[in-house]
């Protein structure tokens, strides 16, 4: 068996290992590339483009390409090509098989430490999973990305301690976190985007550069998709030239026009200059929740993520934090250091510890109530949080006691609620169900207003488990891992069933 590390990226995924030296290092996958495009093309009935291919093939068939499909993990999304029905756990099934069919090719079993995003909630992390599983992995643990790149960034094991705000500007998510490192690392808070990475950026220069062909040409080929879709690749290129070079030029060809169309930094960073504003909001709002925490100073900056490259990142967290900012392997930092928690998992000897961090909660987590206080007709309802965001992670013996409505009442209707939006909030449109239950066998002639005692747990995995206990029937009612929106076993062998059926080609 193979141990390894998985940046299961929304734009390009990277797999990494850990030499007998203890030195981690990326592996290419079937086509000898380091990464592989999160890009899977449906291009015919039974067969699939994955990675390098499938990008190549957007411009072509953009209606049959899927992208960026990591914005959609914990998702109802469903996806429709020749009669078959997909998920975004069995498009990012898809996606592992590629990065891993190098392994795979030679029969080898793959156990994996995979990433995600530190602002992944529960059911997020629970449809990574699923996908892992779907792909044939082993999965030893689910990691978030700053702590995996600060074990890369040698940033564990150390004597005096550091406060460090990871930035990870990735290509279709970011998130920040402040983390004390030293002898272990601790995470203090998190916050991000999960609707927001370098693909933005991109578009923004899709949407410059169009508007700038027009002026020139009096043409708009806006509505044709299979340009625009070429034009996005063109996009992504000129971005990362634009991190090294001040100018460039594109030339452009539709409807029997052309223009050269010059891009030039400055423009690319004015147009853009609200997306990084949107980063630091994140960060502005993740220093005040360290703050309430305790921790009030910034020692450095980490830079994870390819799109952090852009010299406005760097200039932009410069002027706000004003400390040093590191910018080293940035696109596999994330791959790298999740292969040393891996071998570490599996046994294997490394250079150095990569000591697992202690982490905190992404969002907060409460129980949907019929408020009888401001409503005495017991029809009004809110989330009551128990589990909040940025508290340290486990969390155990989080309890709640709410009360029976009705005389005679043998039955509670159990639902559990996530946070949705960036601050927690009672109203239940402003939060997400992710459990249900009903307990049951309450006594019959209970009076209303009997206490039920519910108990909320969540691991280090960011598992949630709830308990409802009815104290003078002990009766008990138990939800774990039951998460709404997730693949259910019957899903998993359906969906097992068409990935399996699928000829893939790179």
């Amino acid at each position: 068996m193979t141990a390894v590390g998985i940046d299961l990226g929304t734009t390009y995924s990277v797999m990494a290992s850990v030499d007998a030296a203890g030195r981690p290092a990326v592996v290419a996958n079937g086509l000898g590339r380091l990464t592989t495009p999160s890009v899977v093309c449906f291009e015919a009935p039974g067969s699939v483009l994955v990675g390098e291919a499938a990008k190549n093939a957007m411009p072509v068939l953009p209606d049959r390409t899927v992208a960026l499909i990591k914005r959609d993990m914990g998702t109802d999304r469903l996806l429709y090509f020749d009669d078959d029905e997909h998920t975004p756990e069995s498009v990012s099934a898809l996606i592992l098989k590629a990065v891993t069919s190098a392994l795979t090719a030679r029969g080898e079993v793959v156990r994996a430490v995979v990433t995600v995003p530190a602002y992944f909630g529960v059911r997020e992390r629970e449809a990574t999973q699923e996908a892992c599983l779907l792909a044939g992995l082993e999965v030893l643990e689910l990691v978030s990305e700053p702590v995996a790149a600060a074990i890369h960034y040698g940033l564990t094991g150390l004597d005096a301690d550091r406060t460090v705000l990871v930035y990870d500007l990735g290509g279709g998510t970011f998130d920040a976190t402040v983390m004390v490192t030293g002898r272990y690392a601790r995470v203090v808070a998190t916050d991000g985007d999960t609707e927001l990475g370098g693909a933005d950026w991109d578009r923004r220069l899709v949407g410059f550069l169009l508007g700038r062909f027009l002026d020139l040409t009096g043409l708009d080929p806006g509505d044709d998709e299979a340009f625009v879709a070429e034009l996005t690749l063109t996009a992504e290129d000129v971005k990362k030239d634009l991190s090294t070079a001040t100018t460039r030029v594109v030339p452009m060809r539709h409807g029997g026009a052309t223009a050269s169309v010059r891009v030039n930094r400055e423009e690319f960073e004015e147009i853009t200059r609200d997306l990084v504003e949107r980063t630091l909001d994140c960060v502005r709002r993740l220093l005040s929740a360290a703050a309430d925490k305790g921790v009030t100073r910034v020692d450095q900056v980490l830079l994870v993520g390819g799109s952090s490259r852009m010299p406005m990142i760097a200039a932009a967290l410069g002027e706000l934090l004003g400390c040093p900012i590191a910018l080293h392997d940035p696109d596999f930092a994330v791959a790298k250091g999740a292969a040393l928690r891996a071998a570490e998992l599996a046994g294997a000897g490394v250079g150095r510890r990569a000591v697992p961090s202690a982490s905190v909660v992404s969002r907060g987590f409460g129980l949907l109530v019929h408020d009888s206080h401001d409503d005495p007709s017991g029809l009004g309802k809110l989330v009551q949080h128990v589990i909040h965001r940025n508290d340290p992670l486990p969390v155990t013996g989080n309890d709640l006691t709410v009360a029976t409505i009705l005389d005679g009442q043998r039955s509670v209707k159990i639902e559990v609620y996530e946070q949705a939006g960036t601050t927690e909030s009672p109203a239940p449109g402003d939060n997400r169900r992710i459990l249900s239950g009903e307990l049951t066998g309450l006594p019959a002639k209970l009076p209303a207003g009997s206490p039920i005692d519910i108990r909320f747990e969540l691991g280090l995995d960011g598992r949630l488990a709830i308990s409802a206990t009815e104290p003078r029937s002990r009766a008990r009612l138990t939800i774990e891992a039951c998460i709404e929106g997730v693949l259910d076993n019957a899903d998993r062998l359906r969906l097992g069933k068409v990935i399996g059926g699928l000829a893939v080609r790179q």
